[in-house]
């Protein structure tokens, strides 16, 4: 817990990080074979910043905060960031949420921009369980879908991900956990002989983590994920009415 703790007062600069841009020797090391192990890698790290609990809004609710999905180091046959001398990598986003009336569902909105590279995307949650005051000891459980759009000076594509998440809504620490499948779509772009070479792969996500309430309305949380068999963390802060 106090690692956790530690890891979420050092957010900012974590987050700071993770918007350094580990894309800068794409155009070296790319190539047809080796672009799919890097949109696997991408694609995971846009989709652990899917969910950090698995209860709805409800309306009128909304929330709105900064998270950033980080993976550990490139997966081994990603040689694109491994022979350009990446380490931890990551994408930070600005994400926003708002309840819909009588449906039982959020609609989200996220995006970020940095060094030439942009994710902007929507999503859909909705609620397939959710605890009330006198049922607190069931879990709160939700769907989502969500879909990105990506640009860089050498690559554009996209990123789908359907995610199931569960948590508990108990006072101060609200653990969850949750699946993901991220599917990612790559295109070269702006590199002679390659441009319009593409490649689409889908991988698995799961992911373990802890929200905290230490104030009314504010939260943070950390999670443990595993993205394709790979070591990555969550961490984001945020409001929610």
């Amino acid at each position: 817990m106090k690692k956790l703790v530690l890891s979420l007062c050092l957010l900012p600069l974590l987050a700071a990080a993770a918007s350094a841009d580990p894309f800068s020797d794409f155009k070296t090391y790319a190539s047809g074979a080796l672009l799919k192990p890097f949109a696997a890698d991408l694609g995971g790290v846009i989709g652990a910043n899917d969910f950090n609990s698995g209860r709805s809004l409800g309306f009128p609710g909304f929330e709105a905060g900064i998270t950033a999905g980080i993976q550990a180091k490139p997966a081994n046959d990603d040689r694109i960031l491994r022979d350009a001398k990446v380490n931890a990598f990551g994408v930070p986003l600005l994400q926003a949420g708002v309840a819909l009336p009588f449906v039982g569902a959020d609609v989200m909105a996220r995006g970020t921009g940095y060094s030439g590279f942009s994710v902007i995307g929507g999503g859909l949650r909705k609620s397939l369980l959710k605890s009330g005051t006198l049922t607190k000891f069931i879990p709160d459980v939700s769907v989502a879908v969500w879909y990105d759009v990506i640009n860089y000076d050498y690559f554009k594509g996209s990123h789908m991900s359907f995610d199931a998440s569960a948590s508990f809504d108990i006072p101060v620490v609200k653990p969850f956990v949750g699946v993901g499948l991220d599917r990612t779509r790559l295109e070269i772009k702006n590199i002679a002989g390659l441009s319009g070479t593409d490649g689409t792969i889908s991988k698995p996500r799961y992911t373990f983590g802890v929200r905290l309430s230490p104030l009314p309305l504010v939260y943070v949380y950390g999670a443990y994920n595993i993205l394709h068999g790979q070591a990555g963390y969550s961490l984001g802060t945020g409001i929610k009415f």
